[in-house]
């Protein structure tokens, strides 16, 4: 047997001894989640804010306005302490509120280790951590519970997907968090979430879609029935959307505009004309208080338009967006301070 012979024989020997070469893993694929107001729990909902920052600010205009609202000093100020999220980058904001506590959820780009990290830092103790998907950086879903001053929070990490976090949560209760999970693991089979749940999937359907909408579902009882001259008392729910106005006909007219309808729901029949009246009065008095005028919203640059159904009851407007954010500033200015730091 010749030397080349040889050393093929010891090589190939050498190479069953060793095994073979380890296979490496399989790609890790990021987790798929559905819209973000499809994790939005119905039960107990008393109001729902859903809001696509990016596409928003998509649109140059609007972004001084935003920072006139909120200046940019405490944007960063808020990225530093929160694990580097910029809440204008984000692709979607949901904000639901209900009896006893509030569930925020947003998506984008997130490092769970600094997510993760952030929560350890603002709260006081840190009283669970819970791997609810197995997986990777980009697929797994971990949950935080821990103790602030004066209350209880938890926190969900979605791979790098999303974040969801509960204020006011009740230690080892299944609360709006920890059902916002079990929609994403598709174990809800049964259940809907609230824009596909009566009464807000006809307001949703009615309102259509825009880059930021508002939802309150009925029954309204007590003194908020009595609000938009008693209407609520009658009304299934209340939508608003808010939409940028990019009509550019009048080539003097600089104004940056924003598109604002608002649909009252409920069976009103008949009475839809006459309901409607009431309605568009009751908003015109809005409108005119002294936070109206403040908005410019006793001023739209077009509208108020009324359009009336037996099941919808419609107002639209477009207003000035420069005014509407000068007297958010000047209404809001402490509580978004207080809420940035």
């Amino acid at each position: 047997m010749n030397l080349i012979v040889r050393i093929r024989t010891i090589w190939c020997v050498l190479l069953v001894s060793c095994g073979s070469p380890a296979t490496p893993p399989p790609p890790e694929h990021p987790i798929e989640l559905p819209p973000l107001v499809g994790l939005v729990p119905a039960a107990g909902l008393d109001s729902l804010v859903v809001a696509r920052p990016r596409e928003l600010l998509a649109h140059p205009e609007i972004l001084p306005l935003v920072t006139q609202v909120i200046p940019e000093s405490q944007l960063r100020t808020f990225a530093n302490r929160h694990a580097g999220v910029d809440p204008l980058k984000l692709e979607e904001l949901a904000v639901a509120t209900y009896a006893k506590s509030t569930l925020y959820l947003a998506s984008g780009d997130f490092d769970g280790a600094r997510v993760e990290q952030a929560f350890r830092e603002r709260t006081l103790a840190v009283t669970g951590r819970f791997i609810d998907k197995p997986g990777g950086p980009l697929s797994s879903i971990t949950r935080f519970e821990g103790d602030a001053a004066g209350d209880h929070v938890a926190m969900a990490t979605f791979g790098r997907r999303a974040v969801a976090i509960e204020s006011h949560a009740v230690p080892s209760r299944v609360g709006p968090l920890r059902v916002s999970e079990l929609f994403a693991l598709h174990k809800l089979q049964r259940s809907h979430p609230a824009l596909e749940t009566a009464p807000l999937d006809a307001a949703s359907a009615a309102l259509g879609d825009a880059p930021f909408r508002v939802f309150f579902p009925g029954p309204f009882e007590g003194d908020s029935a009595k609000g938009l001259a008693g209407l609520l008392r009658a009304a299934t729910a209340v939508a608003i959307a808010v939409r940028f106005d990019d009509d550019r006909s009048d080539p003097n007219d600089q104004r940056t505009k924003l598109d604002v309808t608002i649909d009252l729901l409920g069976a009103w029949n008949d009475d839809a004309q006459t309901a409607g009246q009431r309605f568009a009065a009751a908003v015109e008095s809005i409108a005119r208080s002294d936070l109206g005028r403040l908005c410019g919203l006793h001023e739209p640059i077009r509208g108020p338009i009324l359009k009336a159904s037996p099941t919808v009851l419609q107002l639209f407007a477009v207003i000035d967006a420069a005014k509407l954010a000068s007297g958010a500033r000047a209404a809001t200015g402490s509580q978004i301070d207080e809420i940035m730091k």
